[in-house]
């Protein structure tokens, strides 16, 4: 195991600050598309295949770990309830008294700077999941 010399902490460091301004700059690129476009589908496709390859390359080097009872509990309990409310939801109307998940994501998500939020805090929380 070698340890870090001051040499290299600029270089990390210069790497790590470029790869967060690529990461921004996605994100503001991919939120100024239009919704829904071919364009926006490839951009989101290809940031979610970018984070994949990171967690694909990250499992090939550590050991699986086992999934506790617990925590499959959890998470099956909480998409299951957000999947009843979304479909309890969009059966009702109006929308302004009922509204769906998507619809109160949409309301961030009509501007540009909204689209680059969500489309970050998305990577975000792909790049999570594939780390735990």
């Amino acid at each position: 195991m070698s340890v870090p010399t001051i040499a290299s902490r600029p270089r990390r460091s210069w790497r790590t600050a470029a790869l967060i301004a690529a990461v921004l700059g996605y994100a503001w690129a991919g939120g100024g598309l239009r919704s829904f476009s071919w364009s926006a589908i490839v951009s989101t496709s290809l940031g979610g295949l970018a984070v994949l390859a990171l967690a694909w390359q990250r499992n090939a080097r550590t050991a699986t770990t086992r999934v506790s009872r617990e925590g499959f509990l959890t998470w099956t309990t909480w998409l299951a309830a957000a999947t009843g409310w979304e479909l309890w939801a969009l059966s009702e109307h109006p929308r302004a008294t009922h509204p769906t998940i998507s619809s109160l994501i949409n309301i961030v998500t009509e501007t540009h700077p909204g689209r680059s939020v969500a489309l970050l805090a998305w990577l975000a929380l792909g790049r999570w999941l594939a780390s735990e």
